[in-house]
């Protein structure tokens, strides 16, 4: 949902990424606020916490685990 926060991790790196999902006009993706139109951002809509999120990359697919999700 728009205006949540929702950490993630990378299944490839291992990484772990906070992003907050806004919308289009607030979208600031260096401070970690990324639109709900966005590749990331769409495939993160509608998952659940264990869910895996699957984004279409230019470079390929990326594959998220949702770690947490809060307002």
């Amino acid at each position: 949902v728009v205006g949540v926060c929702v950490k993630v991790r990378d299944m490839k790196s291992d990484k772990e990424f906070e992003y907050r999902i806004v919308g289009s006009t607030e979208a600031d993706p260096r401070n970690g606020k990324i639109s709900d139109e966005c590749p990331v951002g769409k495939a993160l809509l509608g998952h659940r916490i264990g869910d895996e999120a699957v984004v279409e990359a230019p470079s390929g697919e990326l594959h998220f685990e949702i770690l947490s999700i809060s307002r």
